[in-house]
């Protein structure tokens, strides 16, 4: 009766290896490459502040508190700096992460994995690899782009990150581009639940195009949610060129009807709220 009983705890243990066996031959190297940090992490959706133009270059925020829809246009400006920072001078290494989302990734060494793939949406050829490397607290991202034809280039690191390993917060480091790769923009991401609940965007380019000191640097745009009728922020600190010192400007709105406020004792001369309705129109705050 022992002899049989020992039988049967062997073969138990000859199955129960021959499954697990079967389910490492089954699952694809792929299934068990890190997790893409969410898209919104980098290109943050600004639609309730969309504004058109190039103020990413600009560190001068003009405001005239004549103007129709004046809370809310002022409160487009200071937003349309980051805006139009990542659509436009960083609009390239922004629509390559967002690409990699359709790409299935390579296994290349013992600990990181490689997406490859070209990049649409551009009149120029732009081809991507981005890497994601599994260290043990953090996967490690570096995201390479090369350009053909004319105005080409080689391949060149044009922004690097960090992820936490549950894929819940992290960070990205993005450079100006291959004519000046030096670090332009740094975004600090948070999820909650299974949006992002806080990502601040900071300035922290050290010369300006002329390669003068910038003195934008240091300026920073933080973008949160709260449990309230305005249910979305963000706070602002920013280099004005006109009064060349650094201001305040806080901003709330609802995310369901567009409806919103801005106060920034710089520009409106006093410490109340300033609202706008859904249609972007000054209101009396109640």
């Amino acid at each position: 009766m022992k002899k049989l009983k020992f039988t049967g705890l062997i073969l138990s243990m000859i199955a129960l290896i021959a499954v697990s066996c079967e389910k490492s031959t089954d699952t694809p190297e792929q299934s068990l490459s890190p997790e893409l940090p969410p898209s919104e992490s980098m290109a943050f959706d600004f639609e309730a502040f969309e504004e058109d133009g190039n103020s990413g270059k600009s560190a001068n925020l003009v405001y005239d508190n004549k103007a129709p829809n004046g809370n809310w246009v002022f409160s487009r400006v200071v937003v349309g700096v980051w805006s139009s920072a990542l659509y436009s001078t960083l609009a390239v290494p922004v629509a390559s992460f967002q690409a990699a989302f359709t790409q299935t990734p390579e296994k290349i060494s013992e600990d990181t994995w490689q997406w490859t793939y070209s990049v649409d949406g551009f009149t120029s050829e732009y081809s991507a690899r981005l890497t994601g490397q599994l260290t043990e607290d953090a996967v490690l991202w570096e995201m390479y782009i090369t350009k053909e034809g004319i105005e080409g280039f080689e391949e060149f690191l044009w922004f690097s990150g960090s992820s936490a390993i549950d894929g819940n917060s992290g960070f990205w480091i993005l450079n100006q581009g291959p004519e000046r790769p030096d670090a332009m923009l740094r975004i600090d991401w948070e999820k909650s639940g299974e949006e992002i609940g806080s990502i601040r965007y900071t300035w922290v380019r050290e010369l300006d195009d002329q390669e003068n000191d910038d003195l934008f640097r240091n300026s920073y745009l933080e973008y949160g949610l709260q449990d309230a009728y305005y249910d979305a922020y963000f706070n602002a600190n920013v280099y004005d060129a006109n009064l060349q010192a650094f201001v305040d400007v806080d901003i709330e709105w609802s995310r369901s009807t567009y409806e919103g406020r801005v106060r920034a004792l710089a520009y409106f001369e006093d410490e109340m709220w300033h609202c706008w309705d859904a249609n972007g129109d000054d209101v009396a705050c109640e």
